[in-house]
């Protein structure tokens, strides 16, 4: 594919008044034509001038773009060749499923998941957390804070609280990088997942989250909030969960209803965009 015809018939115009930086706008654009088949796997990308020219931005800009790109394993590089199309799927997290991402959509499709935890300890839950799980503000809960690598890429950061008589299974997590902590609830208490509820935002990286997953202070990530309930639709697990979205995407499938819906919680918890623990 080459040429600014053809880039005019599958690529939209950049946003320059949004705050999003460019060089996520230039790689959302040509990963979202590659998800559809508009520029199918095994085709070479347009040349680094030909996408500077159509999207009026440096070359460095784009370089920048096809490098987040070929980090997400969806554009490959060969010397002399240029850039090409390897796949047209990064990973998915089949968000209203039982379990977490690394059981569900990951692990099924045979992806790596490692885990490098940065936190395990008793502490006071904090607000959001003690009211997700229905104690008092206060309460010492157990907390394992943790970032995940896909394939060996980084891409997400969870921050789990749970109530206190699960902290000895949860601290069992530093030492297993590749551990699961539903499978080690399900293991040491028999605790399952039978329901709960995911809440979806969008926010802003910032500071503290650029840092931690490696991107632009400006650029955009899902955030995810949760709360699981056992079988007695007691909630046992809350979590803030960080994504990148270049690495990871959301899938929701649209399914027969076979459970009313969780109810409310009565606290009325409030859900602050992406505000840490």
């Amino acid at each position: 594919m080459s040429g600014q015809d053809d880039l005019e018939q599958i690529l939209p115009t950049l946003d320059r008044a949004s705050p999003v930086p460019l060089y996520f706008q230039v790689e959302q654009a040509l990963a979202t034509q590659i998800r559809r088949g508009a520029i199918p796997a095994g085709s070479r990308l347009p040349t680094e001038p030909e996408l500077s020219e159509y999207f009026g931005v440096s070359r460095s800009v784009i370089r920048q773009a096809i490098r987040r790109l070929i980090a997400t394993g969806i554009v490959g590089s060969r010397r002399g060749i240029g850039s090409f199309v390897v796949q047209n799927d990064p990973p998915s997290w089949q968000l209203q499923g039982s379990q977490g991402f690394f059981e569900d959509e990951v692990m099924r499709l045979g992806r790596q998941v490692v885990s490098r935890v940065l936190r395990t300890e008793v502490v006071p839950l904090p607000d959001w957390a003690a009211c997700l799980l229905e104690l008092d503000q206060g309460t010492p809960g157990v907390v394992l804070e943790r970032l995940r690598y896909v394939d060996g890429l980084l891409t997400v950061y969870d921050l789990n609280y749970l109530p206190e008589h699960f902290a000895e299974a949860v601290v069992s997590l530093r030492s297993a990088p590749e551990g699961s902590l539903y499978e080690t609830l399900r293991r040491k208490h028999g605790k399952t997942v039978a329901g709960g509820r995911r809440t979806i935002d969008t926010v802003i990286a910032g500071a503290e989250f650029a840092g931690l997953l490696e991107v632009d202070e400006h650029a955009p990530l899902l955030f995810v909030e949760a709360i699981d309930l056992d079988a007695a639709q007691r909630p046992f697990d809350c979590y803030r969960t960080w994504l990148r979205p270049d690495r990871l995407k959301i899938r929701v499938d649209v399914l027969p209803s076979a459970a009313p819906p969780v109810p409310e919680n009565p606290r009325r918890c409030s859900v602050p965009n992406g505000v840490g623990g």
